[in-house]
């Protein structure tokens, strides 16, 4: 089986999505406006952790531990609320950091807009105005980050260990049913100049 090349971006893709929002929030910085803000930090962390739209909706200020290098959070395993920390890279590290000293507050939630704190939905929303900006195929849900963090963190790291830990699936099967299997990358590098002299 070939992982579903609609549910996940290339790395070409990522780097399009993460250059057009990045540029978008730095636009809007200038200009007084928080929604690029958001939407950068939204792809980013998105793309960066694998967590589920509602889990990022619920991550307060607190939750994030800038000198450890992690997110305290509370995911939801076989129905119960499981309490846990995900550990985070560098430049999402920084990125974060710099995103919670540009607001005007310490506590509360880390996503608020003009009307309160953002909603999963109001999470999907911005994601799917990224991903058209970007020029992306409309199909590339928020949970398509979910996908394409297992997928390349699988491929570099060959640990399926740390796909399971790193998306919070309670049972390795879970992971190995959808990401084991060979790529779509890796099937066209294969049937590409197969019979190149």
């Amino acid at each position: 089986m070939v992982i579903d090349r609609n549910k996940y971006m290339d790395m070409k893709e990522v780097r399009q999505l993460r250059t057009v929002t990045e540029a978008r929030a730095i636009t809007d910085l200038k200009a007084g406006r928080i929604n690029g803000v958001h939407a950068w930090m939204l792809v980013d962390l998105a793309l960066s952790t694998g967590l589920r739209v509602s889990e990022i909706a619920a991550i307060q200020i607190k939750d994030v531990d800038l000198k450890r290098g992690c997110l305290s959070m509370t995911r939801l395993k076989r129905k119960k609320k499981i309490k846990g920390t995900l550990a985070i890279g560098k430049g999402i590290i920084q990125h974060l950091k710099d995103y919670i000293a540009s607001m005007e507050r310490k506590t509360g939630p880390l996503f608020v807009g003009s009307r309160g704190p953002l909603t999963a939905q109001g999470l999907q929303r911005i994601w799917k105005r990224s991903i058209k900006l970007a020029g992306l195929p409309k199909e590339l849900s928020i949970h398509s980050a979910r996908h394409t963090i297992a997928v390349h963190l699988l491929k570099k790291t060959g640990n399926l260990r740390q796909v399971q830990k790193q998306l919070g699936h309670a049972s390795p099967a879970t992971t190995a049913n959808m990401y084991v299997d060979i790529s779509f990358e890796d099937m066209q590098n294969g049937v590409n100049g197969l019979y190149d002299g």
